[in-house]
């Protein structure tokens, strides 16, 4: 991620695996999002678990190169 610019479709997919883990997973329907999804990147010093926006994330990684 920090070399090459990740497709978006991937980190679409990604994303999703993520939400579904955090939102619950199975054949139930949908489940409610108690927490927005803003709130779940914010980082741990903003009050939030820190878990990054992976499109966000790989752009800073790639600026970091240049």
């Amino acid at each position: 991620m920090s070399i090459f610019k990740v497709p978006r479709k991937v980190l679409n997919e990604i994303n999703t695996i993520q939400r579904k883990f955090l939102w619950g997973w199975g054949h139930d329907g949908k489940k409610i999002a108690w927490v927005s999804w803003k709130t779940v990147c914010k980082s741990k010093d903003m009050g939030g678990p820190g878990i990054k926006e992976l499109f966000d994330f790989n752009k800073a990684l790639l600026d970091k190169w240049k």
